[in-house]
């Protein structure tokens, strides 16, 4: 699915979700990055930060915004395959500023802050840096 429209769904949504969850995954990135191809790559990344840019006003002092990726993908390495850099985590939440998450042993440290958030038990694998959210 096109990246705008991905985000045009996700600003949409946003703004009528009162309570819950929401994922939204950006492939074409990925797509990019297999593709070797720089320029989409930059492209695409441009599209997804507009839209990012248009949702913060949106969220609200009990939001939390996640942005990541599940896995390298370097389209200047020389193949297509995934590749193995460590990825960046970024989170907003408003009044929060300039927190260091360390680095996360594992992707389920977001599903593990996820649960935390929302109260559930949690997962099997994971821990959550929710802690290091609050005021």
């Amino acid at each position: 699915m096109p990246t705008q429209e991905v985000m045009d769904l996700t600003f949409r949504e946003t703004e009528a979700i009162t309570q819950g969850f929401l994922c939204t995954n950006v492939q074409e990135t990925d797509l990019a990055g297999h593709s070797q191809s720089t320029m989409t790559y930059k492209k695409i990344l441009e599209i997804a930060d507009q839209g990012i840019s248009r949702l913060l006003p949106e969220l609200t002092a009990q939001d939390i915004l996640v942005i990541m990726a599940d896995h390298g993908n370097d389209p200047n390495i020389g193949h297509s395959k995934h590749t193995r850099e460590r990825v960046p985590l970024l989170v907003y939440k408003k009044g929060i500023t300039g927190r260091n998450l360390g680095k996360r042993k594992t992707l389920s440290d977001i599903g593990a802050t996820v649960c935390d958030y929302f109260g559930t038990g949690a997962p099997q694998n994971g821990e959550s840096f929710l802690p290091l959210l609050k005021d």
